[in-house]
């Protein structure tokens, strides 16, 4: 017994998993070069039992079109270049990295990359290094990954539906062809006319953390070491982010006079925009300029204009003035993501031949604008003399404390300020007294009859 359409359709589902076996058994594997992974065979399921009336056409067999070509060119694309015209760390497929940065890299942080994970057949890009040459070299390879679902794109129809159609800009020379082919464009009111003027007015740009500081030429450059000791000047400044780090320069002492990075001009000079895409700059101020000597003494110099480094040659001694051995920045912002203050330290010294290979010391600081502080704690107690009946004794009834800040001005880096915190309880009284006071009076409840004043009433 049962259904009289169950029959039927038990032997389309035993069919096709017959013909599924059958084509999947004599279909061999073929194996990528570099790769575990072997390509199913392309199975078309079809009940080879089903009922079909006489005389009607038979369907069309499978649509015989070309393998979906990717879209993306996996050798040119690489998730881990994140610095512009620098080697990033670890990643093997930066074009900026060289041999002698491969030297320092432990493994690939990304060893492979691929295409459409949804398509049979796709390209995929393997990256590795090989630390037994000198220089250590990178090995590419580009192969061809087969996808062994059976759930995957194996011919396409329609290639427009593999990637996102980048839209034509209307011009002078194809504006009527756009409108002929448009269903055209109309406006109901004025207010639909949005005109867009950059000013210095408030916006809702601002910094967000990890933002690169915008200058009015570029960005506010932080020197840094990369994958060596030597220091880096296109590393760019984050908002939020405090660092302090230490690198090395190798500089040839005859030419110091030319390299911008020992000058003090090189860190003053940038002028910071308060929020990006404004023209509001912020100018970097210089609060304070020590001068070390030689022999390591220190002196604070009253004047803080720019100090250009200057060569001085003394026989065959050579050594070289005002060059800028540590920079501090302090910077103030606002809760807006808003630059308002740019304060710089310096520590400008003397080199000689014996401290080659220079060493700088560069650190940046956010020190938020008007900070709130808490400067005071008061608590307060409320107790009462008497207790219950069955507890007759003193007790605490309410606390409250209040937690008082103050905003208090950002200081100079490296400058310390006192500030006083106190704190105060105080316990109030609130007990009640007893009040003088008399029993009611007690009341007559006497029924007397209806007629017991009469003939009175």
């Amino acid at each position: 017994m049962g259904s009289p359409g169950l029959r039927p359709l038990l032997l389309v589902l035993l069919d096709c998993c017959a013909s599924v076996s059958a084509q999947a058994a004599a279909t061999p594997p073929v194996t990528t070069e570099g790769f575990n992974s072997t390509e199913a065979a392309w199975m078309t399921l079809r009940p080879a039992l089903s009922p079909r009336p006489p005389g009607t056409p038979k369907a069309p067999g499978p649509f015989s079109g070309p393998r979906p070509t990717p879209v993306t060119d996996v050798a040119a694309l690489c998730v881990c270049d994140l610095s512009p015209a620098q080697c990033d760390v670890n990643c093997c497929c930066d074009p900026d990295c060289s041999p002698v940065d491969f030297s320092v890299f432990s493994a690939c942080s990304v060893p492979s990359v691929t295409g459409d994970s949804q398509f049979c057949s796709q390209k995929a890009a393997i990256y590795s290094l090989n630390f037994t040459a000198n220089p250590p070299q990178r090995i590419f390879k580009l192969v061809d990954q087969i996808n062994p679902s059976i759930f995957c794109i194996h011919i396409t129809n329609y290639k427009p539906a593999l990637s996102f159609i980048n839209p034509e800009v209307p011009d002078e020379n194809n504006f009527d062809k756009l409108m002929e082919t448009s269903d055209g464009f109309s406006l109901n009111s004025e207010s639909e006319i949005s005109f867009t003027i950059q000013s210095d007015a408030p916006d809702t740009a601002k910094y967000e953390y990890g933002v690169r500081l915008q200058t009015s030429d570029s960005f506010l450059r932080f020197p840094s070491p990369l994958t060596s000791s030597l220091c880096t000047d296109d590393n760019p400044a984050a908002f939020l982010v405090n660092q302090a780090v230490k690198c090395t320069r190798r500089i040839n002492l005859a030419q110091c006079e030319e390299i911008e990075a020992l000058g003090m001009a090189y860190y003053s000079s940038p002028k910071i925009l308060r929020v990006p895409g404004l023209r509001t700059k912020i100018p970097i101020t210089v609060q304070s300029i020590l001068m070390e000597s030689l022999n390591k003494t220190l002196a604070r110099l009253e004047d803080t204009d720019v100090l250009n480094q200057t060569l001085i040659e003394a026989g065959d001694v050579k050594i070289c003035t005002n060059v800028v051995l540590e920079v501090k920045y302090s910077l103030t912002y606002t809760d807006a993501g808003e630059i308002t203050k740019a304060d710089l330290s310096l520590l400008l010294g003397t080199v000689s031949s014996a401290m080659l290979p220079l060493e700088q010391k560069f650190e940046i600081r956010f020190i938020q604008d008007s900070c709130q502080l808490p400067v005071a704690l008061v608590i307060e107690v409320k107790w009462t003399k008497y207790g219950s009946l069955l507890n007759p004794q003193a007790k605490i009834v309410n606390v409250t404390a209040n937690l008082i800040a103050s905003s208090f001005p950002e200081t100079n880096s490296g400058n310390e300020r006192t500030v006083l915190i106190s704190t105060a309880v105080t316990f109030v009284d609130v007990s009640a007294p007893a009040e003088a006071g008399f029993r009611a009076r007690p009341t007559i409840n006497a029924k007397l009859p209806f007629n017991f004043f009469f003939p009175f009433v």
